[in-house]
């Protein structure tokens, strides 16, 4: 097996040479597989997953930045490529669901009533939390603001935003636990 640099592989796989790139799926396809099935899950879907890499790796070669490592480009590579497919398949299943919902509305309306009852117990728990474990809470889930700003805006240390979102979480896990 060829030992190369890094600069030696961007380079050969910069202009597409055969023997480089070869030379690069032998040596880091097995570490890319590992990385694969751990986010997919199914053998399969890995080597699909690191023939994707290794093919846009190929397809995109003058883009190649020489001063990344080689084997961090691929791990990345990896991970973005899984992702994709898993947010994907994620879109594909929503919409699946949104079909079988539309064909059989009896579906549906039961549905839409375990949303509502669940959404009631939510509520229920949220207003069995402390005063100011809830407006931290709320200041945080449902007005999206980060802890250092719920802390400035509170006058409290950031810490203590900290311990109100353990808190509550904890608190609301196991009271909607103990409803369902």
């Amino acid at each position: 097996m060829l030992q190369l640099s890094n600069d030696e592989i961007v380079k050969g796989i910069r202009s597409r040479n055969k023997d480089v790139f070869e030379a690069v799926f032998k040596q880091f396809a097995p570490s890319m597989y590992n990385i694969a099935v751990k986010y997919v899950k199914n053998e399969d879907d890995a080597n699909d997953m690191v023939q994707d890499v290794f093919l846009n790796l190929w397809k995109g070669a003058e883009n190649l930045d020489e001063r990344a490592p080689i084997n961090h480009y691929l791990a990345r590579a990896t991970v973005n490529t899984c992702l994709n497919r898993i947010k994907k398949e994620q879109r594909q299943e929503v919409y699946a669901k949104e079909q079988l919902h539309r064909a059989n509305p009896a579906a549906d309306n039961h549905s839409q009533l375990e949303h509502k009852e669940l959404e009631a117990h939510y509520r229920s728990a949220l207003e069995k939390l402390p005063e100011q474990c809830r407006r931290v809470f709320e200041m945080s889930r449902l007005k999206g603001l980060s802890p250092a700003e719920i802390a400035e805006q509170l006058n409290i240390s950031i810490n203590t935003v900290y311990a109100h979102l353990t808190t509550a979480l904890k608190r609301l896990r196991v009271d909607l636990i103990n409803k369902s």
